[in-house]
């Protein structure tokens, strides 16, 4: 399948690559495929979850603990279940950026989206028991 992005250009994917967000992103609860793309080959701090229908929605993600150490958090019980994350290993941690200027950048720590790539299931919490911010920021190997 093609799908189309304004930043990407035309993106060849399958069916089994894309990511259902069952109930959607904050804000975006409307959109619930994704496909996960690299930006670039050498380096995979950075990643773009890109709207399967949305052409001009998509956000630049990375794993949190790149950026703080850290960052830990107890996974609910009803997301494990949501998702049918049965395994750690099959879980990744993504953390949405906002890049507002070349020198206001920063990192939702607040609200992680939590991926279980054995099932292409993912869904964005809100961590209430910890005090993370949604614009921590964006500085690498911080705490």
């Amino acid at each position: 399948m093609i799908i189309r992005s304004t930043r990407f250009g035309d993106i060849t994917s399958s069916e089994d690559q894309l990511i259902t967000f069952e109930p959607g992103i904050f804000g975006f609860e409307n959109h619930h495929k994704y496909v996960l793309l690299q930006l670039d080959e050498k380096d995979s701090t950075f990643q773009a979850l890109q709207s399967v229908d949305d052409e001009d929605l998509a956000f630049v993600i990375t794993e949190p603990f790149l950026f703080k150490r850290d960052y830990e958090f107890e996974l609910p019980v009803a997301v494990r279940n949501q998702l049918g994350i049965e395994r750690e290993e099959d879980t990744q941690v993504f953390s949405i950026i906002t890049i507002r200027s070349q020198n206001d950048i920063t990192i939702n720590l607040k609200a992680p989206i939590i991926y279980n790539k054995a099932l292409n299931k993912a869904a964005q919490i809100v961590l209430e028991s910890v005090v993370y911010s949604i614009r921590h920021p964006l500085t690498k190997g911080g705490s």
